[in-house]
């Protein structure tokens, strides 16, 4: 079955990683990627996606060149997602971090209170998290197990 899915993510590596998994597991989806908050946003408003790969921490532009540019938001994909429902732009969604971890030692949110804030806030389409780490494959298999569960 072929599905439309983006990926909003900043990091080269993490990028290619998913590209490759997906194109490896998944070749009939079609996987278009974008890297910061504006551009993901502006993708996600003129096109019809099916699936929605989002990081949590992203930058707000990038430039022609494609580097990311301008602040970052450390709440960028929870900003998206906010945007998604007030738009009612219902895109199933699967968080894609390598941090367990956000915002600063005092104020800091794990991964898990995280996770069960976007369960309450987004029940419609906020369908889990996958934690990313480059040096293993645990990432893959969560990820192809939420992909079949679809």
């Amino acid at each position: 079955m072929s599905r439309n899915l983006l990926l909003i993510e900043d990091d080269k590596k993490k990028i290619e990683d998913i590209k490759s998994f997906i194109r490896g597991e998944f070749p009939d989806y079609k996987l278009s990627s974008k890297e910061s908050y504006q551009t993901g946003m502006k993708e996600l408003i003129m096109q019809r996606f099916d699936l929605l790969l989002l990081d949590m921490s992203l930058p707000t532009w990038e430039t022609a060149q494609y580097e990311a540019v301008g602040s970052f938001e450390k709440f960028g994909g929870f900003n998206i997602m906010r945007e998604l429902k007030r738009k009612k732009l219902y895109v199933k969604t699967i968080l894609i971090t390598m941090f367990d971890d956000f915002g600063e030692s005092d104020t800091s949110v794990t991964l898990s209170q995280i996770d069960i804030v976007l369960k309450n806030e987004f029940p419609d389409f906020y369908v889990g998290y996958v934690f990313y780490n480059s040096r293993e494959t645990k990432w893959q298999t969560s990820l192809k197990n939420y992909l079949l569960n679809l």
